[in-house]
């Protein structure tokens, strides 16, 4: 039972070189397969309201100018809001909703009787809530405090948004709504703005003075580089249009007391809309 030596013929040699060259050409042809393997998940790019979204990342285009150019321009307002907000309150809720409601009949005649259309007033809110009042109380003889909280009646809110074509009407408005009610009524809101229409062509105008702003300003580039501008590789925009809110802070409106107080005039200033073009331009020499 000792160590032992087991001979092999030349035929059993032969045998083992012919397996050993077997399994290298079987391992370099695997390898050269899964090389060549397309093993890459399939993507459907295709149109169909089933496309995936895709997203690719490329390297910038060479010989590219980037420009900008902003146009602003005022314009005067042709459109005025005003919020106003009637509130009542009583001791159930019927009440207050009859009394808020007698009030809003009140305003809304008046402003028609201004010249206001129906289609220019519109409701922006209308809540019925419950009023508690809290008080800080302790209890007799410790130290244990508390607020006690007890229901005291109902508040109606009924707030319109006026939107008058007529700007010069913005003061009347305001005066209608000091008459309408005692200590009930509020404006809330005041603000100059433009039509969409207008405001659409103002941006309209704009963005066309921007665009040929952005490609002279790559002409120029161009030019002193000895270069030329070819065809527009990419373009966005942006714009900025801000109506201002008139600072207009009222407490309950009642003029009642004033017989000889003055109109309110309004003045309605200018309202800025800029607009701003991005655009890349290829280049040759």
């Amino acid at each position: 039972m000792g160590n032992e030596t087991v001979l092999c013929s030349p035929e059993c040699g032969k045998m083992a070189v012919l397996a050993a060259l077997l399994l290298a050409v079987g391992m370099i042809g695997g390898g050269f397969m899964i090389a060549q393997g397309d093993y890459a998940p399939k993507v459907n790019v295709s149109g169909g309201p089933t496309s995936p979204n895709v997203y690719v990342s490329s390297t910038p285009p060479e010989h590219v100018i980037s420009t900008s150019a902003t146009s602003s321009k005022k314009v005067a307002p042709d459109e005025l809001d005003i919020l106003v907000r009637v509130q009542t309150e009583a001791q159930n809720a019927k009440d207050a909703q009859r009394d808020n409601a007698g009030v809003m009949a009140g305003l809304q005649s008046s402003l028609k009787a201004l010249g206001v259309a129906e289609s220019e007033m519109q409701t922006t809110q209308y809540s019925v809530d419950p009023v508690y009042e809290s008080e800080y109380v302790c209890d007799q003889g410790t130290s244990r405090c508390h607020y006690d909280s007890k229901l005291v009646g109902y508040r109606t809110v009924h707030s319109i948004t006026v939107k008058l074509s007529d700007i010069t009407m913005g003061g009347d408005v305001i005066d209608a709504a000091a008459s309408a009610g005692t200590n009930q009524t509020f404006v809330d809101y005041v603000q100059f703005t433009l039509k969409d229409e207008t405001r659409r062509s103002v941006q309209k105008s704009l963005l066309q003075e921007a665009s040929a702003e952005a490609k002279s300003k790559a002409e120029g580039m161009a030019s002193g580089l000895g270069i030329s501008v070819g065809r527009v590789l990419a373009a966005s925009e942006s714009y900025s249009y801000n109506p201002y809110p008139v600072l207009y802070k009222s407490a309950a409106l009642d003029y009642a007391a004033e017989a000889a107080a003055p109109p309110t005039a309004l003045s309605a200033g200018e309202i800025e809309v800029s607009t701003s073009v991005s655009a890349s331009f290829e280049v040759g020499s």
